[in-house]
């Protein structure tokens, strides 16, 4: 019995020593928000063409990224990368009343015509080429290139860590816990609210003054947010 007593006394004793060790901590969210202009622009052209044989759609197709490639030539700007993606060679198949009937094929594919162009003017140049020489679809959207982001992304990180560590001293301070330490960071992937949006052939913002004035396209000022969490310990 009297062992028994020991035993839980030295367990009591060792529980109260380790809540008088305790750290006292104060755990922050530091945060980050920054307005960004996108310094890329990016048009998808989609291509397709139907025919009987798959030589004959794959030859259309051909010809119709061949007129593409022209125009972009024409248009007179070297400041883009153009590449070609999602090539398919379908059947073309027909519904009618519940059934569906085969009618030869259909190919398609989507040109990518990245514009690195701050003040825009190669954008619109490329712009007014394809409305005037191709018959097609496209679309375009404004987005932050890599290198960019990249340098967003450090510094959002430091306005969040600076954030923490403010509003760590505020607490601090106005409770008088005397001075504040680092214990841990917690910081996961960048995250942005960035989305980019996509504008139409016929919705594009161009603006010109009777032909005089180059007309000029305007993105959309974005907002980026990055988040870090950071805890302090003090000892009063």
């Amino acid at each position: 019995m009297k062992k028994l007593l020991a035993i839980v006394c030295l367990f009591i004793g060792f529980q109260m020593m380790s809540m008088a060790q305790e750290t006292s901590k104060i755990s922050v969210d530091g945060k980050s928000e920054i307005k960004v202009l996108p310094d890329e622009a990016l048009i998808r052209v989609s291509l397709s063409m139907k025919a009987m044989k798959t030589a004959d759609a794959t030859e259309g197709l051909n010809k119709k990224a061949a007129e593409v490639t022209k125009a972009l030539k024409k248009s007179g700007v070297d400041n883009y990368e153009l590449k070609a993606d999602n090539y398919f060679v379908n059947v073309n198949r027909v519904y009618t009343k519940g059934t569906s009937k085969d009618s030869g094929y259909v190919a398609s594919q989507t040109l990518r015509i990245l514009v690195k162009d701050n003040s825009g003017e190669d954008l619109v140049k490329i712009m007014e080429t394809l409305h005037n020489n191709i018959d097609m679809g496209f679309q375009f959207e404004f987005q932050l290139s890599d290198n960019k982001r990249k340098e967003y992304e450090a510094e959002l990180l430091r306005l969040a860590i600076k954030d923490a560590k403010n509003k760590a001293e505020i607490i601090a301070n106005s409770l008088e816990l005397g001075k504040i330490v680092v214990h841990q960071v917690i910081y996961g992937d960048f995250t942005s609210s960035y989305q980019p949006k996509m504008y139409g052939a016929e919705s594009m913002r161009i603006v010109a003054d009777n032909q005089r004035t180059p007309p000029t396209i305007e993105p959309d000022e974005q907002t980026l947010t990055d988040q870090v969490k950071v805890i302090f310990t003090f000892d009063k």
